[in-house]
């Protein structure tokens, strides 16, 4: 089982019911992935600052409202959590409403609603209570530092919860010029062939019956693709940079006397390495300074 995107609790009155939500839905679209035309190597989207062009490691980023043109109060993630603590882990059903009464543009994203701990019976007393009343419970969840509507309402053999957009979110046709104008009247024969056309085609909703023919016929697209052309291997990622370390300049007399030294107490080379000529370190030996008020030593 996946992990649940959300933990807390749904209560009203004097009933509290530890629960767990997990995705009702899991989107089967067919993903592509950028890649570079010339290596076929993965293409890495990266946090860059627009001031300087680096890259910026994930906690240094923070989030910010733009108050005014390119002012920002910024703010952190427990700043966030904790605004609205009482709200942050319990959805509070405020009202009881017919499903039918939502309509169904309001609708967002829905989600099992799973009990938590030691949660079983009170979670079935409210599915119980629910199903006999025919009502859905109205709420509000805090889930992903955003304040969302929900419902609550009883599915199958347990509930289910779904977000909903605020009134306010939702474009009014009134802004489309199109519904505006004078709508002309239809012809009556005209609706009755539709009507007829619909009646013809009238079945019980049986969402197994539909199945995305698009996406059968991209894989079986790919899948021949990838027979006729072959497949391109991604190539191993290139390891990270290693972090710069600033060099410390040494006198040109020192740095040549250090490394005659070295190569005068290397062992005698085996084959195949590189030997050292007397001359050379004879000639490096003259060169390095002589410490002062002492001998040379061998």
């Amino acid at each position: 089982m996946s992990r649940p995107v959300w933990t807390g609790a749904i209560g009203f009155g004097h009933m509290h019911v530890p629960v767990r939500l997990y995705g009702a839905v899991s989107p089967r679209q067919v993903q592509f992935h950028l890649l570079h035309d010339a290596e076929g190597a993965r293409i890495q989207q990266k946090r860059v600052c627009s001031a300087d062009g680096e890259e910026v490691p994930f906690e240094h980023v923070v989030k910010g409202y733009e108050i005014r043109p390119g002012r920002y109060v910024e703010v952190t993630r427990g700043e966030l959590e904790a605004f609205d603590p009482l709200a942050s882990r319990t959805v509070d059903l405020e009202d009881f409403i017919e499903l039918s009464e939502i309509d169904p543009i309001l609708f967002d994203t829905t989600y099992h609603v799973m009990p938590g701990e030691k949660a079983l019976r009170p979670y079935a007393t409210l599915a119980m209570a629910l199903r006999a009343s025919g009502r859905a419970g109205i709420g509000r969840l805090v889930m992903h530092l955003k304040g969302h509507l929900c419902v609550v309402w009883p599915h199958g053999r347990g509930l289910v919860l779904s977000t909903l957009h605020y009134a306010d979110e939702v474009i009014s046709q009134d802004s489309f010029p199109e519904l505006s104008l004078p709508t002309p009247r239809p012809v009556e024969t005209e609706v009755e062939a539709v009507l007829r056309a619909v009646e013809a085609r009238a079945v019980d909703f049986e969402p197994q019956r539909y199945q995305d023919t698009h996406r059968e016929r991209l894989l079986g697209f790919l899948e021949r693709r990838a027979q006729k052309h072959g497949v391109r291997e991604v190539p191993p990622e290139a390891p990270a940079p290693e972090a710069r370390v600033e060099e410390v300049q040494v006198p040109r007399v020192a740095r040549e006397g250090r490394a005659a030294g070295r190569r005068e107490v290397r062992e005698p080379a085996t084959r195949g390495s590189l030997r050292v000529r007397p001359q050379a370190a004879r000639e490096s030996r003259e060169r390095t300074p002589r410490p002062r008020g002492g001998k040379k030593k061998s």
